[in-house]
């Protein structure tokens, strides 16, 4: 295996309520943390890899009446534990975690229709920029960290947010259904994948102009390659991974990979894409070189949520 798959993957298995660390140099799992209630989705990691931060979501999933999550817990990622928890001040059942590049920590807060932003050192929430929609489970922030865009899944619509100002700019109506959304290095493109027909939504930030990738099969989540050159998509249903070429759309290669594939995370480097396959169990790392599957992950049940870490600096040191 060449030295570039380094760093750590974070897994969230949701039936098991755990935060699963994998080390991708040994192959091997070094930390299982249990989170602190019913259920995480989603995870991120500090800059340094030393935390990791798991929003605490509900008992069951989108749009079904069950418990609403209200606190994001913290997790040492040296000392493989709970390090505490941030409270939300309302039920808002709290998904996705980003990081943002002025060191705040962003979160889908859906059930406020807002992404929340928090102050990491004190817990504080300290900020609400506002998505205008329903069911805002998944964002991201541009690379500048300007604006933020909101995959609002059952009026299949993106919310554009200034930042600084908090205010709800845009609304794109894309599609009937859209889930998890991605965008390119260069801030230009954001990608969401059609719900219910196979195609993926390309999203024009400048001009709010929608256009489409077919694809093999239906697609979920998406991940661009920090070069700009390809977009990865999870064709769930198909139990693939398809790899676009973004300068001929109509080059898809599909990969197959284990049953049911959900987020994406592209290597820093550009040299592998992974994924959780919740019904397998398992994480598939694919070579973007040579399109094929290189390693496969064993882990516990239902591994859903995604990242890739750094090594903690601590550990390097010593």
């Amino acid at each position: 295996m060449i030295m570039s798959a380094s760093g750590r993957l974070l897994v969230v298995c949701k039936e098991d309520q755990t935060l699963e660390v994998l080390d991708l140099l040994s192959g091997t799992t070094v930390g299982r943390i249990r989170a602190s209630g019913f259920t995480p989705h989603e995870v991120a990691a500090t800059p340094d890899g030393t935390r990791a931060y798991l929003p605490i979501y509900s008992d069951v999933g989108l749009g079904n009446p069950g418990t609403d999550g209200r606190a994001i817990d913290i997790v040492d990622l040296v000392e493989m534990r709970l390090a505490g928890s941030i409270p939300i001040d309302v039920g808002s059942r709290p998904h996705l975690p980003v990081m943002g590049v002025d060191g705040r920590l962003y979160v889908s807060t859906e059930l406020d229709e807002s992404v929340s932003i928090f102050d990491p050192s004190s817990g504080a929430r300290v900020g609400r920029l506002p998505t205008g929609r329903p069911q805002s489970h998944m964002f991201v922030l541009s690379p500048d960290g300007a604006r933020a865009y909101s995959a609002n899944v059952d009026t299949g619509s993106v919310s554009i947010v200034d930042v600084a100002s908090e205010s709800l700019l845009d609304v794109v109506d894309v599609a009937p259904e859209i889930n998890r959304i991605s965008i390119s290095p260069d801030g230009a493109t954001a990608f969401c994948a059609d719900q219910t027909l196979p195609r993926v939504a390309a999203i024009d930030l400048g001009s709010k102009r929608v256009t489409w990738i077919d694809l093999p099969s239906r697609g979920f989540g998406t991940a661009v390659t920090p070069d700009g050159r390809f977009l990865v998509v999870a064709l769930r249903w198909a139990s693939q991974i398809g790899v676009v070429h973004l300068a001929d759309p109509t080059s898809v290669t599909a990969i197959d990979v284990p049953a049911s594939p959900q987020a994406i995370v592209v290597h820093p480097a550009g040299t592998h894409a992974y994924s959780a396959c919740d019904a397998a169990g398992e994480v598939v790392e694919v070579d973007l070189g040579t399109r094929q599957v290189s390693r496969i992950f064993s882990t516990g049940r239902g591994p859903d949520g995604i990242c890739w870490a750094a090594e903690p600096r601590e550990l390097l040191l010593n």
